[in-house]
């Protein structure tokens, strides 16, 4: 098992690089982070206005390590075709749009919301998008004073960089508060469409945070589960694919490479040290109600991109995720026609 994992999570790097390659071959120079691919918008999304509900839930098989995850959300897109096409259509392949996009979201370690465009202006394949979004959090007392740089005396990041830390601390003593945070992300994405519906998609994205706190900048990002200073940038690569096999059931995997930035104070000590994880996951995607429903489940692993940050075993490194979406129905868009 662990021969295999370690060779799952070296051809996760190898996807990785290969996503690189291709946007710098294609001469597309990239800034956002965004949410992971949304698979259910391959089926749910029309023309016009959507609106949809989803919660998604993740865990470890062995506790320990990787913090679980649990979302609930509210997401509203309008989707503005620029071709002459009716609301209500389902995109189809090589969809052309201009995207307003807004979200709700609630965990049981943050509140918030997040508003911004999407563009997606040429009808080639593979075809380019380029997003703006703006987020906006609370942490509802769970923002932790995390450690950030291996310091002789100050602790070690893999101390505090686990679930049992989080769990034992939060919502209790002084090294919890309730903050507040705001990041900005620019992205752009690549996709290509096969006969047949396949697609095989590639994204980099950059995303400035900041953080209202009092921890000397040392907070802990819970959406994407890694400490993360105040004033931050993060950088995550992400290489995406679905493969239908009817209009009800298709394949997905998912891969993502986070990476946060590094801080020396003007005296060069090392006030934060370079933090990065992995993570791939695969599995099966059931919808139907002509795709307005759907439920996801995937498997997969994650490893950090420094033995030295980590603690755990193989197997707290493997993961498994369940997550619902269902749109709304809006009868004159659903069901126009000429």
């Amino acid at each position: 098992m662990g021969l295999f994992f370690k060779f799952s999570l070296k051809m996760v790097k190898n996807f990785v690089s290969i996503g690189r390659v291709l946007f710098l071959a294609l001469s597309v120079v990239s800034l956002s982070l965004a949410d992971n691919f949304n698979q259910s918008a391959q089926n749910g999304f029309r023309y016009g206005p959507n609106l949809s509900w989803g919660l998604m839930g993740n865990t470890p098989f062995v506790w320990g390590q990787w913090l679980p995850q649990a979302v609930g959300s509210l997401h509203y897109v309008w989707v503005e075709p620029l071709e002459e096409l009716n609301y209500g259509e389902v995109l189809g392949k090589t969809p052309t749009y201009l995207k307003m996009d807004a979200s709700v979201e609630v965990s049981p370690f943050y509140a918030g919301y997040t508003a911004g465009l999407g563009l997606r202006p040429f009808k080639t394949n593979p075809q380019l998008e380029v997003d703006f979004m703006y987020e906006n959090y609370l942490y509802t007392n769970s923002n932790l004073e995390m450690v950030t740089a291996d310091v002789s005396g100050s602790g070690r990041i893999a101390e505090t960089w686990n679930a049992d830390y989080i769990v034992d601390n939060v919502r209790q003593g002084d090294s919890v508060a309730w903050d507040y945070a705001q990041l900005f992300d620019v992205g752009v994405s690549l996709e290509y469409f096969f006969r047949g519906g396949s697609l095989m998609g590639t994204a980099v994205h950059y995303v400035l945070s900041d953080i209202t706190t009092d921890f000397e900048g040392k907070s802990y990002d819970y959406k994407r589960n890694m400490p993360i200073f105040n004033r931050d940038f993060l950088l995550e690569v992400q290489l995406y694919g679905r493969s239908p096999f009817n209009e009800n059931i298709a394949l997905l995997f998912e891969a993502n490479y986070f990476r946060t930035g590094y801080l020396r104070s003007k005296g060069g000590t090392v006030e934060k040290e370079s933090l990065g994880y992995g993570i791939v996951m695969a599995g099966c995607q059931l919808s139907w109600d002509k795709g307005l429903r759907s439920v996801t489940l995937e498997v997969g692993g994650w490893s950090r991109h420094k033995s030295r940050f980590y603690d755990g075993s193989v197997s707290q490194e493997l993961l498994v995720q369940l997550e619902y979406e269902g749109y709304f129905s809006f009868p004159f868009s659903r069901n126009f026609t000429k």
